[in-house]
């Protein structure tokens, strides 16, 4: 069982001694005077030198910003451009693969359902199914090339504009 709390004995609280208050009244009391002469008496500032500057070098400065980013508009033109152009490339590649596949896919089954003895159907169904697999991997490792190809190219402009002397 829990025993019972034991009542603590009350500390004696610090009272707050007379001669800290004495100090606070006395400090509020003290006149403002000796820091007002201090403040006066301090020398101004002296104001920093004014650096001029030569109109004809910020000139010089926005016309090199301005062919630097012409010279980048133009790259990421010509980016767009081959990008546009690959990505046509490649949607046509994947669209003759799809093509294919599927009629191959019907030719299969051609095969399959074609009144023949059992073993010259699966001699073949499966040859059907080689040239299938043959024919279709070889159209998706065009396309995976011609994708590579596509970033590549894309890619080229914005990095010979990057590697520009002058830049």
């Amino acid at each position: 069982m829990a025993e019972a709390k034991k009542p603590r004995a009350k500390r004696a609280t610090k009272a707050a001694s007379p001669e800290l208050k004495a100090d606070l009244i006395e400090l509020a009391a003290a006149p403002a005077a000796p820091a007002l002469e201090a403040v006066t008496a301090a020398k101004p500032a002296t104001p920093p030198k004014v650096v001029e500057v030569e109109p004809v070098a910020a000139e010089a400065l926005f016309s090199s910003a301005k062919k630097q980013s012409d010279a980048f508009r133009h790259a990421v033109g010509e980016a767009v451009t081959v990008s546009a152009k690959g990505a046509l490339e490649v949607n046509g590649k994947i669209i003759d693969a799809l093509t294919i596949q599927s009629s191959a896919a019907l030719d299969l089954w051609r095969s399959a359902i074609s009144p023949a003895p059992l073993p010259e159907a699966l001699k073949a169904q499966s040859q059907a199914t080689r040239l299938a697999y043959e024919a279709a991997s070889a159209q998706w490792k065009d396309v995976a090339e011609s994708a590579a190809l596509w970033f590549t190219k894309s890619l080229e402009p914005l990095h010979s504009a990057f590697q520009r002397p002058g830049r």
